[in-house]
C-alpha cells in the first residue's frame, strides 16, 4: 500500500520525530511531500528508504504545492494521503485528490485540541479556520485524533461525528529509555520536557517552587521556544535562579530523564498528548501532570502517577512535600508508570495507523 504524507516542514518538531520513528516500523511504503521546507527530520526520514519531495512554498506559491500534490498523487498511484498539519492548502489539496481519483482514501490529523487548532486573534480568521477544518474533517475517510480528549473537542467544537473520528495515541521507541531503580540521596531532582512557551505552564512550576523553602529541590528545564528568556528572567526575579537550569534543546534526553526523580508537567492549555510524558514513564519517574486533555489518559492518578488539578494551586507544593519527606513510598507508582508506557510504544501506534490505513 502507497501512503502519501503531507507536512508542512521536515524541521524536529514532535510530529516531525514520530513519523521519521514511524517508517521504521510501518509495513506500507511511505513517500513524504514537504510543502514550505526540508530540514533534520526529513532527511532522516529519507536516510530510512523513504522517499521525501521538499518544496518552497513561499517561492512557488500554493498552486504549485497543489498541483504537485495532485501529479504525485496520480503518478504515484497513491493509495491514500494522510494529511498531518493543520495548514489549509494540504486539507483542501489532499480533498481535490480525493475528487479526481475516488480511489484514494483521505485522513487528516488533528494533532492538538481543536481550540487550538484554530486559534487565532482576529474573529474573521477564526470564523474561517473553523469552517475550514469542520469541512475537511468532515469530507476526509477519516478524522485521525490523538487522544480521546481531542476527539471530544473535535465533535463538541467542530461537530464531527463520532463515528468519523479514530483515535490512534502517538508513540515513543521506548528502547531509548531506561528505567532507574536506585535513587540517589540528595536533592530531590524534578524535570520538565517539552517547548518552551506560555501554554505550557512552567510558569505555574516556577512560581510552586518559590514558595518551596522546607525543601532541597533542583529543576531541571530541557527545551527551547519563545518564552525560554521570560522564565529565565521569572526564576531570577522569584529567588531560584540557582535551583533551575535551562538546558535548551538536547540530544541527551534519555540520559537527562534517567538522573531525575520526578516529571512535572502543569500546562494551562488542554494537552492533546504528551509524548515526553511517556518517555518519562518509561524511565520510572514519578510523573505529576496536571489534569487538562490528554494527560489524564496516559497517567492513571494514584497507580502509574499523580494528577493535580490545575484549579488547585496548592496541590503541587503539598505532593512534592510528601514526596521529598518519603521518596520510597512511591516507588509502585515508578513501576506501574514502566508498564503503561508499553501502551504508547511506536510499534502500538504504527501497527494501529496501518491497521486504519487498510481498512479503509
Amino acid at each position: 500500500m502507497k501512503v502519501l504524507h503531507l507536512m508542512v516542514s521536515g524541521r524536529a518538531g514532535g510530529i516531525e520525530s514520530l513519523l521519521r520513528d514511524y517508517v521504521n516500523y510501518s509495513r506500507h511504503e511511505n513517500l513524504f511531500l514537504f510543502a514550505w521546507a526540508g530540514g533534520p527530520a526529513a532527511e532522516q526520514i529519507e536516510k530510512s528508504g523513504c522517499r521525501i519531495i521538499v518544496m518552497d512554498k513561499e517561492k512557488q506559491g500554493s498552486r504549485a504545492v497543489c498541483r504537485r500534490i495532485l501529479e504525485v498523487c496520480e503518478q504515484e498511484r497513491v493509495d491514500a494521503v494522510v494529511v498531518h498539519h493543520e495548514a489549509p492548502l494540504l486539507r483542501i489539496s489532499a480533498l481535490l485528490a480525493k475528487r479526481r481519483s475516488r480511489s484514494i482514501r483521505v485522513f487528516c490529523y488533528a494533532h492538538s485540541d481543536a481550540h487550538f487548532l484554530c486559534g487565532t486573534g482576529k474573529k474573521v480568521g477564526l470564523t474561517v479556520k473553523k469552517q475550514v477544518f469542520r469541512y475537511t474533517f468532515r469530507k476526509a475517510d477519516k478524522a485521525v485524533a490523538i487522544s480521546n480528549a481531542v476527539k471530544d473537542s473535535l465533535m463538541d467544537y467542530l461537530g464531527v461525528p463520532e463515528q468519523h473520528i479514530a483515535v490512534i495515541y502517538n508513540g515513543a521507541v521506548l528502547e531509548r529509555f531506561h528505567p532507574v531503580s536506585c535513587r540517589r540521596d540528595g536533592p530531590l531532582r524534578l524535570i520538565y520536557v517539552g517547548r518552551l512557551i506560555e501554554e505550557k505552564g512552567v510558569q505555574t512550576i516556577l512560581k510552586t517552587l518559590s514558595g518551596l523553602s522546607d525543601v532541597d529541590y533542583h529543576f531541571t528545564v530541557v527545551g527551547d521556544g519563545d518564552y525560554r528568556e521570560p522564565l529565565q528572567a521569572l526564576a531570577k526575579e522569584l529567588g531560584i535562579g540557582s535551583k533551575v537550569d535551562f538546558l535548551g534543546t538536547r540530544s541527551d534526553v534519555p540520559e537527562l530523564l534517567a538522573d531525575a526523580d520526578v516529571f512535572v508537567h502543569l500546562p494551562e492549555c488542554a494537552e492533546g498528548f504528551g509524548i515526553a510524558v511517556v518517555e518519562a514513564m518509561a524511565s520510572g519517574l514519578l510523573c505529576v501532570c496536571g489534569d487538562r486533555g490528554a494527560l489524564p489518559e496516559i497517567v492513571e492518578d494514584g497507580v502509574s502517577g499523580i494528577i493535580v488539578k490545575n484549579s488547585a494551586p496548592d496541590a503541587l507544593a503539598e505532593i512534592l512535600r510528601a514526596i521529598s519527606r518519603d521518596p520510597k513510598k512511591w516507588q509502585t507508582l515508578r513501576e506501574n508508570a514502566v508498564k503503561a508506557a508499553q501502551k504508547f510504544s511506536i510499534e502500538v501506534f504504527a501497527a494501529k495507523l496501518d491497521d486504519l490505513l487498510e481498512e479503509a
